[in-house]
């Protein structure tokens, strides 16, 4: 199961995922909530992703989307914490050439006011 927890850091939404991202495991609730947070005009996305142990295509795929549905709304998406594994299949699925990844919140945080 993925477990979301929304909050607000400023005008920025944290995302807290906390178990897999992965077909079948909850990554379906991923989606509802980023197009649920476009509908509130909320487009500027950190997945906190420290609590999540594994990710696959599908999981990676649903980045890409929702990263692309911010962007068309003017907004942009953001990765955090990622553990070992899940930084691994990211670098592998090339995902830091289009969706930036941090070591940490603040960082995704910070990256926003550049």
């Amino acid at each position: 199961m993925l477990d979301i927890k929304t909050r607000d850091a400023g005008d920025i939404t944290v995302l807290d995922l906390n178990g897999c991202l992965v077909s079948g495991l909850g990554l379906e609730s991923l989606r509802p909530r980023i197009e649920q947070l476009v509908a509130e005009r909320k487009v500027n996305i950190v997945l906190n992703t420290k609590e999540v142990s594994v990710i696959d295509s599908a999981g990676v795929g649903d980045l890409v989307g929702c990263f692309s549905m911010l962007k068309k709304n003017g907004g942009s998406l953001k990765v955090a914490s990622p553990a070992k594994l899940v930084r691994e299949v990211l670098q592998i699925a090339r995902i830091p050439t289009l969706i930036e990844v941090f070591d940490t919140e603040e960082a995704a945080l910070k990256a926003f006011a550049r």
